[in-house]
């Protein structure tokens, strides 16, 4: 057959290694946006004079400054007296008022925190406007085996001292073994508070802890044992701290008493993982027990309450009306229960049916404050609440109505989690926000290419929960992921009704892949599929509905936790995680290939990724090689040392030839640049490249024409490269080189693009034929050091990948392709050949 030349000029994307190199820095012709989302109550009190206290994770409040703590007049609005003193205070957790007036703060972080002008470790007490108290220092605070631990929970006695308990053996340097000590009105240890002996055990941790009127205490928890006596989950302690052993609850192993109430009648209210038969478990997430622990037969909880659907460890997850009916927090995804998130018992146990709060919350409220009035507060971070969006603190009537006098508007900094652009350069934005630059836009945004947002896009249905991972279909309509459903969009960001994809409950669903096919697939944490737990991967048909053909293997190497994937061009799927079992040993990979039907495919053999903390594989990308970059939180794999990314052979072989440099921290996203450069970003730091957003050579060396004039002051999440070298950044920032921004950024930067090849190299590429219908061939120049050839859709995948050798021609099947035009990217070492190919 004579050959054909392609009629068409080859497109040369710039000359980017031969410019002079020039920083880094923001884009002058996008616009920083302004992103806000849903705010984080964690705990809210009521003042005998009607002020609403609150703490969480925020950064504004009714569109005020406002961080940590704040307080509320009556009337809803914000008091900013209390709110200066305060200050710039970080995410705090429980709040108790004291007898005086004061406030005690609990912080579970390990650094010392500052509230109101002064800086402690874990507890921190202020005045009743907002100034620290300096007289109270715990010092070092809680720590076990001598690292910074935390405190679960604390009690505020009458005289000024205060109980503390939590994850610890140690406090401020003195022994208090059994996680719990009693601190003076200074906060110093009281010795003559001693729980003795081993108190809780390794893995041990108290929750919660309450006084009962003869002056002993409750403390529920994880707890296995007090001072070497079994204990199951809670247990009754003196007032010097020993344990009585007259106390003997109706708990069995395995069982954890989150949140305790103490009725007027000395009957005990608990809550959390609630197990009474030693025979074959039955769990139940709310109980009450007779004052000697026995459980009450005239206590008949709703069966839906399954154990840890009732709990929270910010607050209180359950208020004991003076009626004695009881208000509890449930969480409405787990186990699919259907029951809302907030409901009201009798005093039974029995369900109050008076008590109706519609379709409640989106998710598990945090904690619940009853008030003077009868009313209730509902704190949390709630994309909806039976119709009321994008709050975190409700507040209910007494019938379980919201009161709409009342509803601060709750705020913290936006993050973009994925981004696609779009082929007309748009882009498409997901992730956990519900307002940029003053205008509501809810979790999906589509930005102009000068930055502003498209106000003809609005999908405010389906999406009350932060979107996780985005795809654009070729046909324009939009793939979401939030975590516990998968969501389509038509190109105007209507919902597409043809997409009847199924439940993903309590799943955590981390990521979504578009197939060239149509096919989706769906990775999570944990899925629970329509009841049915099954693989932490699955795949959905283009309507929705499982895909009974795909089926991962459930025995010898597979995958047990589930974190990123990757698409090859042959319908292989790499899938990152963790705990991947390799035959019948305990030993672990981090990455595995599946063969397109679901089937571990056996040639591919990676290494395990270890960490002398939490192993987390965050991101993959493919070069087109096949070789695999792996980015996240590691120290090693398979015994070769490598910190946060690496890169593995097409066999799943560490690659000796990449050598990248120490990083501290975790890679979140990889993005491979047109010259096989590696972009990286996360939340990182490193003594040889910039923090947050940095650049590698292909050999893994810092890139040292990657400077640090545009770093993001937070972690970034998503990296795209536009098709003229800038570069998309969504994450959890507000500032890139001091300038604000919030969470999506467009970067200039050199040293982007391909390489063009020589006009004579690109003379000398020959294809044929043109059009072409089911095989096309290609003839590299062979003075040129052909390398590979690519195929890429409209959208910039990667259909078909070859490894190129010598002169022989290429042959590459498209007749399963659709009719369309293709870009076909041949890689010479001397540079790169681009064709436009038509398929017909």
């Amino acid at each position: 057959m004579k050959k054909r030349l392609l009629l068409f000029t080859a497109l040369c994307l710039g000359f980017a290694d031969r410019l002079p190199l020039a920083a880094q820095s923001l884009s002058a012709t996008f616009a920083a946006p302004r992103m806000y989302a849903p705010g984080t109550v964690y705990s809210a009190l009521e003042q005998p004079d009607g002020k609403i206290v609150t703490t969480g994770i925020y950064t504004r409040v009714n569109g005020t400054s406002a961080s940590g703590i704040s307080r509320f007049n009556t009337n809803g609005t914000l008091d900013a007296a209390f709110q200066q003193n305060v200050g710039a205070a970080p995410v705090t957790y429980r709040v108790r008022l004291l007898s005086n007036g004061q406030f005690m703060l609990g912080y579970s972080p390990s650094a010392p925190f500052t509230v109101g002008g002064i800086t402690r470790q874990s507890l921190l007490r202020l005045n009743a406007n907002g100034t620290g108290d300096a007289s109270f220092n715990i010092g070092t605070g809680p720590s076990y085996n001598g690292v910074t631990s935390y405190i679960d929970d604390y009690l505020p006695l009458s005289n000024g001292q205060l109980i503390a308990v939590g994850g610890f053996d140690q406090f401020n340097g003195a022994a208090v073994p059994g996680g719990i000590v009693r601190l003076t009105a200074t906060g110093a240890v009281d010795p003559t508070f001693n729980s003795g002996g081993l108190g809780v055990n390794l893995y041990d941790d108290i929750l919660s802890i309450v006084a009962l009127p003869n002056g002993q205490y409750l403390i529920g928890g994880y707890i296995t044992s007090y001072n070497g006596v079994p204990c199951n989950g809670l247990a009754r302690i003196n007032s010097d701290g020993s344990l009585d052993q007259t106390f003997t609850p109706a708990l069995t192993a395995g069982s954890d008493a989150d949140n305790i109430v103490v009725q007027p009648d000395g009957k005990i209210l608990i809550s959390g993982g609630l197990f009474f038969n030693s025979t074959g478990p039955q769990g139940q997430g709310i109980a009450r027990l007779l004052s000697n622990g026995a459980l009450d037969p005239n206590f008949t909880p709703p069966a839906a309450l399954t154990s840890y659907s009732v709990y929270s460890y910010s607050g209180d997850a359950m208020q004991l009306q003076p009626d004695g009916k009881v208000l509890f927090i449930n969480d409405p995804l787990y186990n699919g229960t259907s029951l809302p998130g907030v409901n009201r018992l009798n005093a039974d146990g029995t369900l109050d049916t008076s008590f109706q709060v519609g379709t409640g919350p989106n998710i598990r409220p945090n904690a619940l404050t009853l008030l003077a009035s009868g009313q209730v507060l509902v704190a949390g971070t709630f994309g909806s609440f039976t119709g009321t969006l994008d709050r975190g603190l409700i507040e209910l009537t007494s019938s379980g109505v919201i009161n709409p006098a009342f509803q601060p508007t709750i705020q913290t900094d936006g993050t973009a989690t994925a981004m696609v652009r779009q082929p007309d350069g748009k882009l498409l934005v997901g992730g956990n926000f519900s307002e940029i630059n003053a205008q509501p836009v809810r979790r999906l945004a589509r930005f102009n290419t000068d930055g502003t947002v498209d106000a003809s896009f609005s999908p405010n249905v389906g999406l009350d929960l932060g979107v996780v991972d985005v795809a654009l279909q070729p046909d324009g309509r939009i793939l979401t992921a939030t975590p516990a459903a998968v969501n389509r969009f038509l190109s105007n960001g209507s919902p597409d009704n043809s997409l009847n994809a199924p439940s993903f409950l309590a799943s955590n669903v981390a990521r979504l892949l578009l197939q060239p096919d149509g096919r989706i697939l769906v990775g999570s944490l944990n899925v629970a599929l329509a009841g049915n737990v099954t693989n932490a991967l699955v795949r959905l048909l283009a309507d929705g509905t499982r895909d009974a053909s795909f089926t991962p293997a459930t025995t010898g190497p597979r995958l047990t936790a589930f974190q990123t994937m990757a698409l090859q061009p042959d319908g292989k799927i790499l899938v990152a995680g963790t705990g991947i079992p390799v035959g019948s040993t305990n030993s672990s990979r981090g990455v595995l290939r599946l063969e397109s039907n679901g089937a571990t495919d056996a040639s591919f053999l990676s290494g395990a990724f270890t960490n002398s903390g939490t192993t987390r594989l965050q991101a993959l990308a493919l070069q087109p090689d096949g070789k695999l970059l792996v980015g996240g939180a590691f120290l090693a794999i398979g015994g070769t040392a490598r910190t946060n990314v690496a890169r593995l052979t097409a066999t799943g072989a560490v690659d000796a030839s990449f050598v990248p440099p120490t990083i501290t921290g975790t890679v979140n996203t990889l993005a491979l640049q047109p010259n096989n450069r590696v972009l990286m970003g996360g939340l990182f730091t490193s003594p040889s490249i910039p923090s947050n957003l940095a650049r590698l050579q292909s050999d893994g060396q810092a890139d040292a024409s990657y400077g640090a004039s545009a770093t993001p002051n937070g972690a970034v999440r998503a990296l795209l490269i536009q098709p003229d070298g800038n570069i998309m950044a969504g994450g959890s920032f507000t500032a890139i080189a001091g300038q604000p921004i919030f969470g999506v950024a467009r970067i200039t930067a050199s040293n982007v693009l391909h390489v063009a090849a020589p006009q004579a190299v690109a003379d000398r590429t020959e294809a044929w034929p043109i059009p072409t219908h089911t095989i096309l061939t290609v003839a590299p120049d062979a003075s040129a050091h052909p390398q590979s050839l690519d195929l890429l859709d409209g959208l910039g995948r990667t259909l078909r990948h070859q490894v190129l050798s010598g002169s022989q021609p290429a042959t590459l099947s498209v007749d399963a392709l659709p009719v369309g035009i293709y870009l076909l990217r041949v890689n010479y070492a001397e540079g790169t050949v681009l064709r436009r190919v038509q398929v017909q």
